[in-house]
């Protein structure tokens, strides 16, 4: 018994040595086709309840890093990418998943980061607006743009087509939430 629980164990910390040694790292200034002294920002609210495992399909329950928020990149390693909130310094993990994402991490990178500050983000839309969209609320008349900055994009894996006239999100791991669209403004919000 003892051999076979120093068996597993030896095995384990290969398995765990291996991973760290093949795991995929991922370049995001060929991504983004930047260079590294380019200022990055989110490109809409990310949602958290746990800053180092954040998951990418952005349930909306927790804290809010506001959308336009400048960042810096610090690793895209495996399916975990890290970054630090210039604002306060705080670091953070995405956790991605790409059988919900449907496309590789590469292409995620693209979507939830850009060089685009809150203003250039932000413009044409109401001050009142924008006051909701950093609180992370979304109300009847909302533009698919203004639902995206709040909510992110919807999961590709419940929402096959951005163009259609249904979202749906995630509010925690359990619950999901549509957004209805009616002439690209918001009609109904069914949870």
């Amino acid at each position: 018994m003892k051999k076979l629980i120093l068996f597993i164990a030896a095995l384990a910390s290969v398995i765990l040595i291996a991973g760290c040694i093949t795991g995929k790292k991922v370049e995001y200034t060929k991504v983004l086709q930047v260079s590294e002294d380019t200022q990055l920002y989110t490109a809409y609210n990310i949602w958290y309840e746990i800053p180092w495992q954040i998951s990418s399909i952005n349930y909306h329950k927790g804290k809010i890093i506001p959308f336009g928020e400048p960042i810096k990149i610090l690793s895209i390693q495996d399916n975990v990418i890290k970054f630090k909130r210039l604002s306060n310094g705080h670091e953070y993990s995405i956790v991605y998943y790409e059988r919900f994402g449907l496309k590789p991490v590469e292409d995620f990178v693209k979507q939830i980061f850009t060089t685009k500050d809150r203003k250039a983000l932000s413009s044409g839309i109401s001050t009142s607006v924008l006051k909701k969209i950093k609180a992370g609320v979304v109300e009847k008349g909302f533009t698919k743009k203004e639902v995206e900055l709040t909510y992110g994009p919807p999961s590709p894996h419940r929402t096959h087509n951005k163009e259609g006239k249904t979202w749906i999100y995630w509010k925690n791991r359990f619950a999901t939430m549509r957004v209805i669209f009616k002439n690209d403004k918001v009609e109904s919000l069914i949870l």
